[in-house]
């Protein structure tokens, strides 16, 4: 063990469970252990079997799964552990343990040696391991904590994952039909959306990557051009909607008019090559709750408008009752 303990050490050592202890203590855990070859796609531990070991890997990668195995739960890679809480606590593993790739990890305790022979031969190794654990765990709870308050880091990065549009940094679909609600109180809120009329003629002619060009120019020019009260989104496709909470119809048509003239000379030379070449929208408008007593029902009321502007010749701003 002498040789691996210039390699072993230092990895567990990096980890929290055992960043305290020193070389002595660690020399004990190593010689208590052993190393485990696992196969690509082999498999360590299933849902149902006991705890009875935890592993640091050496070199290569695990892989948690589901207990349907269609899942990646977690991975985890050289100087990582798992395992230690179900080896604790004395429950069972609820997923599977795979090998991504030909992997080595450090087992512990060995083979023929319980966590029970440890307690008895050696308790002073298992106390400290026993509150190197709890510390563990205080340190994962507050750490659990701190991911859930809603303004902290990974909450804002989740709700990116979530409610963010990869091509136009926009919100999406998921944002405006799960939050549309909130929106919906006591005020006049209205909802437009919009399509460019001429999209199939930018993709016909200068290709799908100019088209999606097109929809990022258009969304970093309309977040600029937007009130700051207001929510652009890009529901789908080519087409994009906007939030506008407290707007009555005036206000919300007077918009509408302002966002087409907009887009009517938004220069996309910059993609088209062509100086002649210009964006025709239409836009739909609907208004909570003259249209609409619910976020479900505004949408549909609204999402159709663009398309029909488009059908009777390009350029229109409707309303539901216009359409009807």
């Amino acid at each position: 063990m002498n040789i691996e303990m210039e390699v072993i050490a230092p990895l567990l050592q990096k980890t929290f469970l055992f960043s305290a202890w020193t070389e002595k203590e660690l020399q004990e855990i190593i010689f208590l252990s052993e190393i485990i070859t696992v196969e690509e796609g082999k498999t360590i531990f299933s849902p149902g079997e006991q705890g009875s070991k935890l592993y640091c890997i050496l070199n290569g990668n695990i892989l948690i799964l589901s207990d349907s195995k269609k899942s990646l739960l977690a991975e985890f890679v050289a100087g990582e552990i798992f395992g230690e809480s179900e080896l604790l606590t004395e429950t069972k593993y609820n997923a599977y343990a795979v090998a991504g790739k030909k992997t080595e990890v450090l087992a512990f305790p060995k083979s023929g040696v319980s966590l029970d022979d440890i307690a008895k031969e050696n308790p002073a190794l298992f106390a400290h391991l026993l509150k190197s654990f709890l510390i563990l765990i205080a340190q994962r709870t507050r750490q659990a904590n701190a991911l859930i308050k809603e303004n902290s880091p990974i909450m804002r990065e989740l709700r990116k994952q979530v409610y963010g549009d990869k091509l136009t940094g926009l919100l999406n679909k998921a944002y405006i039909e799960e939050n549309l609600s909130k929106y919906l109180k006591n005020d006049i809120t209205s909802l437009i959306m919009m399509k460019p009329d001429n999209f199939k003629y930018i993709n016909d002619n200068f290709g799908h990557k100019a088209g999606d060009a097109i929809l990022v120019l258009i969304a970093n020019n309309l977040s600029h051009f937007i009130h700051t009260d207001s929510v652009l989104i890009r529901y789908q496709g080519n087409e994009f909607a906007v939030i506008t909470p407290s707007t009555s119809r005036e206000k919300a048509l007077s918009l509408a008019e302002e966002i087409q003239n907009f887009l009517h000379t938004l220069d996309i030379s910059s993609v088209t090559m062509k100086d002649d070449v210009f964006l025709s929208m239409s836009l739909g408008i609907a208004l909570y709750p003259e249209h609409a007593q619910t976020a479900e029902a505004l949408i549909a009321r609204c999402v159709n408008l663009p398309l029909d502007g488009r059908l009777q010749g390009g350029g229109k701003i409707l309303f539901p009752e216009a359409d009807s």
